[in-house]
């Protein structure tokens, strides 16, 4: 439409673009400080031109632009980067968890300097020690069993803590399984509410930041990953099962023998994220430990009450053990007719020797006796501690380093989606001259009119 009425239409095409560009505008203002906000931006477009190409007036008399309008509304969100921002989050999860468990296994063993496994042996051995250099005295007897008891009493106590810890890992297992659940069901209703928005020919960007910052805590618990779909809708696989499919969320469950899902009722494997790591803690890490502490129990019972059956108690009676015969750490306790009796401990080498102690000598020697693979039992002792230490450094290396890669990545992001309030009020400036401008083409066509109309009036 040529004209002064083409005029108005032109600047009021522009008036509507302009607002609606400084609604864009604002809405970045507005949401400077919003968690997982992506700067937008109005993206402008020449209306078509009029008359449209191929009619007898386009022929005769040309075409002139129509004006302008908003083509879409682009989001600055850069998908590589959530990707990768999403894998760092689930090794993240997983170190962290990891770490969080194995820092309470750490202060389970070592509750404090010198009460460690290998500090109570070293009580151990100095106790038969001082019986061998003086078998006669009654009262370095009932001082060994109490040494000996708390030792017994200290590896029952780690293995129940540390049992204790894998039920309580199991109930944090449990609360983020119903997390994801609540994750899933509101990424699925996202998904919904997108493809109506999509087939209303909308534009959703704050939907899909909201839908992306779940997708981001779903990475952290679990380490899933998204894969896009028709529509701008999102598929999300655990360990190669659907976990969200476009509207539908299934949902996973805890059971005696792991984590299933509703999908199709199996067992799914999760290796990373927060319950990846708990898992491993649970499944490895204090396995392992518990499997460690049963060496050297079961060692320790071995080596003295072999040692214990060759010698003579104050009784002269011989052949007994001095802890009751067993190889878990969980059971380890000294022997009843020990405990009943003190002078029943077999610190002589021959009857009727009170004086001896040369038996009670050699348990002592036990602190420097290579018994496992070149190893004293000490050494085995160290070597858990020193285990335990190293995998939660392993973890802490791990955090380090996941985190400074998600750092590096996030700033990356905020570069391309984050909000600049310097740039913003630039734009909203130039918008507002934009539509102060656009305003002023309708009042000129308007003043035009005017003339026209008072010019050619009947008086």
């Amino acid at each position: 439409m040529s004209g002064l009425f083409g005029i108005i239409n032109i600047g009021l095409s522009a008036l509507l673009a302009h607002r609606q560009s400084l609604d864009v505008r604002s809405h970045n203002l507005a949401n400077v400080d919003t968690p997982g906000y992506s700067r937008q931006e109005a993206l402008l477009g020449a209306n078509p031109p009029l008359p449209p190409a191929g009619t007898a007036e386009a022929i005769v008399g040309g075409q002139f632009g129509s004006g302008v309008n908003v083509v879409g509304v682009r989001r600055a969100r850069e998908s590589f980067l959530d990707l990768q921002a999403r894998i760092c989050e689930g090794a993240l999860g997983k170190w962290s968890a990891a770490a969080g468990g194995l820092r309470e296994v750490e202060s389970v063993l070592s509750p404090i300097p010198g009460e460690d496994i290998s500090s109570l042996l070293d009580e151990l051995w100095n106790a038969w020690e001082t019986v061998a250099n003086h078998p006669e005295d009654v009262s370095l007897r009932y001082i060994l069993l109490e040494t000996a008891t708390t030792v017994a009493d200290t590896f029952r106590d780690y293995v129940e803590r540390l049992q204790s810890m894998s039920l309580t890992i199991d109930t944090g297992v449990q609360t983020r399984v119903q997390q994801v659940n609540s994750l899933t069901t509101q990424i699925a209703e996202y998904n919904r509410q997108i493809t109506v928005a999509l087939a209303e020919r909308r534009f959703p960007n704050d939907l899909y930041d909201s839908r992306d910052l779940l997708l981001d805590r779903l990475a952290e618990l679990t380490g899933a990953m998204p894969v896009n779909s028709a529509e701008g809708q999102i598929i999300v696989y655990l360990d190669g099962r659907p976990l969200i499919q476009g509207g539908s969320a299934h949902q996973l469950s805890v059971t005696v023998t792991g984590i299933v899902t509703s999908y199709d009722a199996a067992e799914v494997q999760i290796t990373s994220g927060e319950i990846g790591g708990l898992l491993e803690a649970r499944n490895v890490a204090i396995p392992s430990y518990l499997n460690e502490l049963d060496l050297i129990a079961g060692t320790l019972v071995t080596e003295v009450n072999a040692l214990h059956q060759t010698g003579f108690g104050l009784d002269d009676v011989t052949g007994r053990d001095f802890f009751v015969a067993g190889t878990a750490a969980a059971d380890i306790a000294v022997d009843p007719a020990i405990a009943a009796n003190v002078r029943a401990i077999a610190a002589a080498a021959a009857i009727a020797s009170p004086g001896d102690g040369s038996v009670a000598l050699q348990v002592a020697n036990l602190r420097s006796t290579p018994v496992l693979a070149g190893r004293t039992v000490n050494e085995v002792a160290q070597t858990l501690l020193a285990l335990v230490g190293n995998d939660i450094s392993t973890c802490q290396n791990g955090i380090d380093a996941q985190q400074f890669a998600l750092d590096q990545i996030r700033r990356q992001q905020q570069s391309i989606s984050g909000v600049s309030i310097d740039e913003e009020l630039t734009y909203l400036t130039l918008t507002q001259r934009a539509y102060q401008a656009a305003a002023r083409i309708i009042t000129t066509a308007d003043e035009m009119l005017v003339v026209i109309i008072e010019r050619m009036g009947v008086r």
